[in-house]
Protein backbone atom coordinates (compact mmCIF):
# COMPACT_ATOMS: atom_id res chain seq x y z
CA UNK A 1 0.00 0.00 0.00
CA UNK A 2 1.08 3.39 -0.86
CA UNK A 3 1.48 5.82 1.61
CA UNK A 4 1.92 9.49 1.00
CA UNK A 5 3.70 11.73 2.88
CA UNK A 6 3.19 15.32 3.39
CA UNK A 7 6.09 17.45 2.15
CA UNK A 8 8.20 19.04 4.25
CA UNK A 9 7.25 21.74 5.91
CA UNK A 10 9.67 25.12 5.01
CA UNK A 11 10.83 26.77 7.96
CA UNK A 12 11.48 30.49 7.49
CA UNK A 13 13.00 32.46 10.68
CA UNK A 14 11.93 35.28 11.84
CA UNK A 15 14.21 37.39 10.72
CA UNK A 16 13.58 36.66 6.89
CA UNK A 17 10.15 37.11 7.65
CA UNK A 18 10.97 40.88 9.41
CA UNK A 19 13.26 41.77 6.07
CA UNK A 20 10.82 40.53 3.85
CA UNK A 21 7.74 42.48 5.56
CA UNK A 22 10.07 45.52 5.71
CA UNK A 23 10.97 44.92 2.06
CA UNK A 24 7.53 44.76 0.98
CA UNK A 25 6.44 47.81 2.68
CA UNK A 26 9.28 49.97 1.04
CA UNK A 27 8.84 48.52 -2.23
CA UNK A 28 5.17 49.27 -2.42
CA UNK A 29 5.90 52.89 -1.51
CA UNK A 30 8.45 53.04 -4.11
CA UNK A 31 6.10 51.86 -6.53
CA UNK A 32 3.44 53.88 -5.89
CA UNK A 33 5.56 56.95 -6.16
CA UNK A 34 6.94 55.86 -9.28
CA UNK A 35 3.49 55.08 -10.79
CA UNK A 36 2.14 58.42 -9.66
CA UNK A 37 5.28 60.04 -10.93
CA UNK A 38 5.02 58.17 -14.42
CA UNK A 39 0.98 59.30 -14.63
CA UNK A 40 1.97 62.79 -13.92
CA UNK A 41 4.75 63.03 -16.80
CA UNK A 42 2.53 61.54 -19.01
CA UNK A 43 -0.09 63.92 -18.70
CA UNK A 44 2.75 66.85 -18.70
CA UNK A 45 4.45 65.10 -21.18
CA UNK A 46 0.94 65.15 -23.81
CA UNK A 47 0.37 68.72 -22.87
CA UNK A 48 3.98 69.59 -24.05
CA UNK A 49 3.64 68.10 -27.37
CA UNK A 50 0.57 70.05 -27.73
CA UNK A 51 2.50 73.02 -27.58
CA UNK A 52 5.63 72.17 -28.68
CA UNK A 53 7.07 72.49 -32.13
CA UNK A 54 9.09 69.27 -32.31
CA UNK A 55 7.08 66.19 -31.07
CA UNK A 56 10.75 64.49 -31.17
CA UNK A 57 12.21 67.17 -28.11
CA UNK A 58 9.30 66.05 -26.58
CA UNK A 59 9.66 62.63 -26.68
CA UNK A 60 13.57 62.95 -25.66
CA UNK A 61 12.67 64.95 -22.88
CA UNK A 62 10.17 62.12 -21.62
CA UNK A 63 12.39 59.11 -22.37
CA UNK A 64 14.97 61.71 -20.21
CA UNK A 65 12.39 61.75 -17.25
CA UNK A 66 11.81 57.91 -17.52
CA UNK A 67 15.65 56.97 -17.04
CA UNK A 68 16.03 59.37 -13.94
CA UNK A 69 12.65 58.14 -12.26
CA UNK A 70 14.23 54.09 -12.99
CA UNK A 71 17.38 55.38 -11.45
CA UNK A 72 15.70 57.05 -8.48
CA UNK A 73 13.56 54.05 -8.07
CA UNK A 74 16.52 51.57 -8.10
CA UNK A 75 18.07 53.50 -5.51
CA UNK A 76 14.98 53.36 -3.35
CA UNK A 77 14.49 50.50 -3.51
CA UNK A 78 18.48 49.79 -3.04
CA UNK A 79 18.12 51.66 0.31
CA UNK A 80 14.69 50.21 1.08
CA UNK A 81 16.39 46.56 1.42
CA UNK A 82 19.61 48.04 3.31
CA UNK A 83 17.00 49.68 5.41
CA UNK A 84 14.85 46.39 5.94
CA UNK A 85 18.01 44.53 6.77
CA UNK A 86 19.25 46.68 9.22
CA UNK A 87 16.08 46.68 10.99
CA UNK A 88 15.42 42.83 10.52
CA UNK A 89 19.08 42.43 12.36
CA UNK A 90 18.33 44.98 15.41
CA UNK A 91 14.74 43.19 15.66
CA UNK A 92 16.02 39.50 15.54
CA UNK A 93 18.37 40.08 17.92
CA UNK A 94 16.34 40.24 21.39
CA UNK A 95 14.61 37.26 19.77
CA UNK A 96 17.59 35.25 18.93
CA UNK A 97 18.33 36.03 22.53
CA UNK A 98 14.79 34.88 24.08
CA UNK A 99 15.35 31.59 21.98
CA UNK A 100 18.88 30.13 23.19
CA UNK A 101 17.52 31.37 26.95
CA UNK A 102 14.94 29.16 26.66
CA UNK A 103 17.03 26.11 24.74
CA UNK A 104 19.16 26.59 28.31
CA UNK A 105 16.17 26.70 30.70
CA UNK A 106 15.00 23.53 28.68
CA UNK A 107 18.07 21.81 29.24
CA UNK A 108 17.97 22.87 33.30
CA UNK A 109 20.56 25.69 33.15
CA UNK A 110 18.12 28.18 35.25
CA UNK A 111 20.74 30.95 36.37
CA UNK A 112 20.20 31.89 32.30
CA UNK A 113 19.38 35.55 32.67
CA UNK A 114 18.91 38.29 29.33
CA UNK A 115 20.35 41.38 29.33
CA UNK A 116 17.36 43.75 29.35
CA UNK A 117 17.32 46.89 27.08
CA UNK A 118 14.66 49.87 26.41
CA UNK A 119 10.80 49.39 27.59
CA UNK A 120 9.49 48.01 24.48
CA UNK A 121 7.33 44.70 24.24
CA UNK A 122 10.28 42.64 24.14
CA UNK A 123 11.96 43.69 26.47
CA UNK A 124 9.00 43.77 29.09
CA UNK A 125 9.30 40.00 27.84
CA UNK A 126 13.20 39.34 28.42
CA UNK A 127 11.99 41.07 31.85
CA UNK A 128 9.13 38.17 32.31
CA UNK A 129 11.81 35.65 30.86
CA UNK A 130 14.16 36.46 33.45
CA UNK A 131 11.60 36.22 36.25
CA UNK A 132 10.29 32.96 35.14
CA UNK A 133 13.90 31.92 35.48
CA UNK A 134 14.60 33.03 38.75
CA UNK A 135 11.79 30.95 40.06
CA UNK A 136 12.65 27.96 37.75
CA UNK A 137 16.20 28.54 40.03
CA UNK A 138 14.48 29.01 43.23
CA UNK A 139 12.68 26.03 42.70
CA UNK A 140 15.71 23.59 41.92
CA UNK A 141 17.37 25.27 44.62
CA UNK A 142 14.15 24.16 46.73
CA UNK A 143 13.88 20.25 46.09
CA UNK A 144 17.50 20.24 46.03
CA UNK A 145 16.88 21.44 49.96
CA UNK A 146 14.29 19.21 50.28
CA UNK A 147 16.21 16.49 49.28
CA UNK A 148 19.30 17.18 51.44
CA UNK A 149 16.85 17.86 54.57
CA UNK A 150 14.86 15.20 54.30
CA UNK A 151 17.81 12.73 53.61
CA UNK A 152 19.02 14.15 56.84
CA UNK A 153 15.85 13.65 59.02
CA UNK A 154 15.85 10.11 58.14
CA UNK A 155 19.32 9.25 58.93
CA UNK A 156 18.99 10.37 62.25
CA UNK A 157 16.87 7.62 63.75
CA UNK A 158 17.80 5.07 60.96
CA UNK A 159 21.06 5.35 62.62
CA UNK A 160 19.78 4.75 66.38
CA UNK A 161 17.73 2.05 65.14
CA UNK A 162 20.44 0.26 63.21
CA UNK A 163 22.86 0.50 66.48
CA UNK A 164 20.11 -0.66 68.16
CA UNK A 165 19.84 -3.62 66.54
CA UNK A 166 23.00 -4.31 66.34
CA UNK A 167 23.68 -3.79 69.55
CA UNK A 168 20.88 -6.15 70.61
CA UNK A 169 22.24 -9.34 67.92
CA UNK A 170 25.58 -8.79 69.16
CA UNK A 171 24.81 -9.45 72.85
CA UNK A 172 25.97 -5.74 74.22
CA UNK A 173 22.64 -4.52 75.31
CA UNK A 174 20.29 -6.62 76.83
CA UNK A 175 16.89 -7.25 75.05
CA UNK A 176 15.21 -5.23 78.29
CA UNK A 177 12.21 -3.03 78.15
CA UNK A 178 14.54 0.18 78.23
CA UNK A 179 15.82 -1.21 74.71
CA UNK A 180 12.79 -1.68 73.58
CA UNK A 181 11.14 1.74 74.38
CA UNK A 182 14.12 3.45 72.72
CA UNK A 183 13.38 1.35 69.43
CA UNK A 184 9.87 2.41 69.84
CA UNK A 185 10.44 5.67 70.49
CA UNK A 186 12.74 6.09 67.34
CA UNK A 187 10.07 4.25 64.85
CA UNK A 188 7.21 6.58 66.33
CA UNK A 189 9.60 9.46 65.25
CA UNK A 190 10.26 8.03 61.81
CA UNK A 191 6.78 7.56 61.85
CA UNK A 192 5.56 11.16 62.64
CA UNK A 193 7.96 12.02 60.02
CA UNK A 194 6.73 10.14 57.02
CA UNK A 195 3.09 11.55 58.34
CA UNK A 196 4.28 14.99 58.17
CA UNK A 197 5.97 14.32 54.48
CA UNK A 198 2.90 12.76 53.07
CA UNK A 199 0.50 15.07 54.39
CA UNK A 200 2.63 18.59 52.86
CA UNK A 201 3.12 16.25 50.00
CA UNK A 202 -0.69 16.14 49.40
CA UNK A 203 -1.26 19.46 50.38
CA UNK A 204 1.15 20.61 47.23
CA UNK A 205 -0.88 18.41 44.85
CA UNK A 206 -4.05 19.76 46.45
CA UNK A 207 -5.27 16.41 47.68
CA UNK A 208 -6.11 17.11 51.56
CA UNK A 209 -9.67 16.62 52.28
CA UNK A 210 -11.63 19.67 53.57
CA UNK A 211 -14.92 19.17 54.65
CA UNK A 212 -15.87 22.98 54.78
CA UNK A 213 -18.73 23.94 57.01
CA UNK A 214 -19.42 26.80 59.45
CA UNK A 215 -17.34 26.71 62.81
CA UNK A 216 -17.48 28.66 65.81
CA UNK A 217 -14.14 29.35 66.51
CA UNK A 218 -14.41 30.27 69.85
CA UNK A 219 -15.65 27.07 70.71
CA UNK A 220 -12.84 25.81 69.21
CA UNK A 221 -10.40 27.29 70.57
CA UNK A 222 -11.63 26.01 74.31
CA UNK A 223 -11.96 22.34 73.23
CA UNK A 224 -8.43 22.60 71.70
CA UNK A 225 -6.78 24.60 74.73
CA UNK A 226 -8.16 22.51 77.17
CA UNK A 227 -6.16 18.99 76.77
CA UNK A 228 -3.03 21.33 77.11
CA UNK A 229 -3.58 23.25 80.75
CA UNK A 230 -2.22 20.17 82.35
CA UNK A 231 1.11 19.53 80.00
CA UNK A 232 1.71 23.53 79.91
CA UNK A 233 1.18 23.86 83.70
CA UNK A 234 3.20 20.51 84.41
CA UNK A 235 5.77 22.54 82.22
CA UNK A 236 5.94 25.51 84.29
CA UNK A 237 3.79 27.72 81.56
CA UNK A 238 1.00 29.56 82.40
CA UNK A 239 -1.62 29.01 79.67
CA UNK A 240 -4.66 31.96 79.20
CA UNK A 241 -7.23 32.26 76.57
CA UNK A 242 -8.81 35.47 75.81
CA UNK A 243 -11.88 36.35 73.93
CA UNK A 244 -11.65 40.01 72.83
CA UNK A 245 -14.53 40.96 71.23
CA UNK A 246 -17.61 42.20 71.50
CA UNK A 247 -19.48 39.48 69.61
CA UNK A 248 -20.43 36.42 71.71
CA UNK A 249 -19.80 34.25 68.61
CA UNK A 250 -17.20 33.79 66.19
CA UNK A 251 -18.23 32.04 63.23
CA UNK A 252 -16.06 30.87 60.16
CA UNK A 253 -16.46 28.89 57.35
CA UNK A 254 -13.64 26.13 57.49
CA UNK A 255 -12.98 22.17 58.67
CA UNK A 256 -13.07 22.11 62.56
CA UNK A 257 -10.44 19.36 62.10
CA UNK A 258 -7.80 21.00 60.12
CA UNK A 259 -8.40 24.04 62.16
CA UNK A 260 -7.87 21.90 65.65
CA UNK A 261 -4.72 20.44 63.92
CA UNK A 262 -3.35 24.10 63.61
CA UNK A 263 -4.42 25.31 66.60
CA UNK A 264 -2.67 22.15 68.13
CA UNK A 265 0.73 22.42 65.96
CA UNK A 266 0.99 26.09 67.40
CA UNK A 267 -0.05 25.08 70.79
CA UNK A 268 2.64 22.36 70.47
CA UNK A 269 5.02 24.45 69.20
CA UNK A 270 5.02 27.01 72.10
CA UNK A 271 5.12 24.54 74.56
CA UNK A 272 8.14 22.87 72.78
CA UNK A 273 10.50 26.18 72.87
CA UNK A 274 8.97 28.14 75.53
CA UNK A 275 11.37 28.90 78.53
CA UNK A 276 10.00 27.86 82.17
CA UNK A 277 9.01 30.01 84.04
CA UNK A 278 6.97 31.41 80.98
CA UNK A 279 3.58 32.34 79.47
CA UNK A 280 1.59 31.69 76.85
CA UNK A 281 -1.55 33.73 75.79
CA UNK A 282 -3.91 32.63 72.81
CA UNK A 283 -6.41 35.38 72.02
CA UNK A 284 -9.43 35.78 69.75
CA UNK A 285 -9.54 39.28 68.11
CA UNK A 286 -12.14 40.91 65.78
CA UNK A 287 -10.74 43.19 63.42
CA UNK A 288 -14.26 43.70 61.40
CA UNK A 289 -13.33 41.40 58.36
CA UNK A 290 -11.55 38.94 60.08
CA UNK A 291 -11.50 36.58 63.05
CA UNK A 292 -7.30 37.16 64.15
CA UNK A 293 -6.19 34.15 66.32
CA UNK A 294 -2.96 35.77 68.10
CA UNK A 295 -0.41 33.23 70.00
CA UNK A 296 2.41 34.87 71.96
CA UNK A 297 4.89 33.44 73.90
CA UNK A 298 7.47 34.53 76.24
CA UNK A 299 11.58 34.07 75.96
CA UNK A 300 13.35 32.95 73.88
CA UNK A 301 12.45 35.31 70.77
CA UNK A 302 13.72 34.56 66.91
CA UNK A 303 15.25 37.55 65.23
CA UNK A 304 13.24 39.51 63.01
CA UNK A 305 14.93 38.40 60.08
CA UNK A 306 14.19 35.16 60.36
CA UNK A 307 10.27 35.51 61.16
CA UNK A 308 9.08 34.97 57.85
CA UNK A 309 11.08 31.33 57.65
CA UNK A 310 9.17 29.99 60.42
CA UNK A 311 7.40 28.40 58.46
CA UNK A 312 9.44 27.00 55.81
CA UNK A 313 10.23 23.66 55.50
CA UNK A 314 12.63 21.49 57.64
CA UNK A 315 13.64 25.44 58.94
CA UNK A 316 14.42 25.19 62.68
CA UNK A 317 16.78 28.66 64.05
CA UNK A 318 20.17 27.36 65.40
CA UNK A 319 19.68 29.21 68.64
CA UNK A 320 18.19 28.84 72.47
CA UNK A 321 14.86 28.43 71.16
CA UNK A 322 15.51 25.08 69.26
CA UNK A 323 17.85 23.59 71.71
CA UNK A 324 15.26 21.11 72.83
CA UNK A 325 15.21 17.95 70.70
CA UNK A 326 11.86 17.15 69.03
CA UNK A 327 10.52 17.66 65.92
CA UNK A 328 11.52 17.81 62.53
CA UNK A 329 10.52 21.39 61.21
CA UNK A 330 7.51 20.21 59.39
CA UNK A 331 4.98 21.26 61.67
CA UNK A 332 4.48 25.05 60.98
CA UNK A 333 4.39 24.26 56.96
CA UNK A 334 1.86 22.13 57.55
CA UNK A 335 -0.23 25.16 59.38
CA UNK A 336 0.64 27.43 56.75
CA UNK A 337 -0.66 24.78 54.04
CA UNK A 338 -4.05 24.59 55.94
CA UNK A 339 -4.45 28.33 56.38
CA UNK A 340 -4.72 28.84 52.75
CA UNK A 341 -6.82 25.92 52.40
CA UNK A 342 -8.73 28.55 54.25
CA UNK A 343 -8.54 31.41 52.37
CA UNK A 344 -6.31 32.93 55.58
CA UNK A 345 -2.65 33.85 56.52
CA UNK A 346 -0.24 33.10 59.02
CA UNK A 347 2.05 35.82 60.19
CA UNK A 348 5.04 35.63 62.79
CA UNK A 349 7.08 38.77 64.27
CA UNK A 350 8.32 39.36 67.88
CA UNK A 351 6.29 39.33 70.70
CA UNK A 352 6.37 42.12 73.81
CA UNK A 353 6.45 38.76 76.05
CA UNK A 354 9.66 38.29 74.86
CA UNK A 355 8.96 35.09 72.65
CA UNK A 356 7.23 34.81 69.28
CA UNK A 357 3.84 35.99 68.29
CA UNK A 358 2.05 34.09 65.47
CA UNK A 359 -1.39 35.69 64.01
CA UNK A 360 -3.66 33.89 62.42
CA UNK A 361 -6.60 35.19 59.98
CA UNK A 362 -9.59 33.82 59.15
CA UNK A 363 -12.99 35.78 57.05
CA UNK A 364 -15.55 36.16 59.10
CA UNK A 365 -18.70 34.81 58.66
CA UNK A 366 -21.57 36.93 58.02
CA UNK A 367 -24.87 36.62 59.55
Amino acid sequence: MLTLSAPPEVKISIGHKIFASLFLSCAVLVLLMLATLRISLGRGFEEYRAQADQAQAAQEFLNSQMRISTLIGAVALALSSLTAAVLSAHLKRPILLLLRGTQKLAVGEYKTRIQVEGGDELAQLARRFNHLAHTLERGNESRKQWIADVSHELRTPLAVLRAEVEALQDGIRPADPEAFDLLHGQVMALTGLTEDLFQLARADLGQLNYKMREVELWKLLQEVTEPFQSRYAKAGLDLSIVHESSRLQAHVFGDADRLRQLLANLLENSLRYTDAPGRVELRCQDTGTHWRIRLEDSAPGVPPEYADKLFERFFRLESSRSKKLGGAGLGLSICRAIAQAHEGQLQAAASPLGGVRVDFLLPMVRK
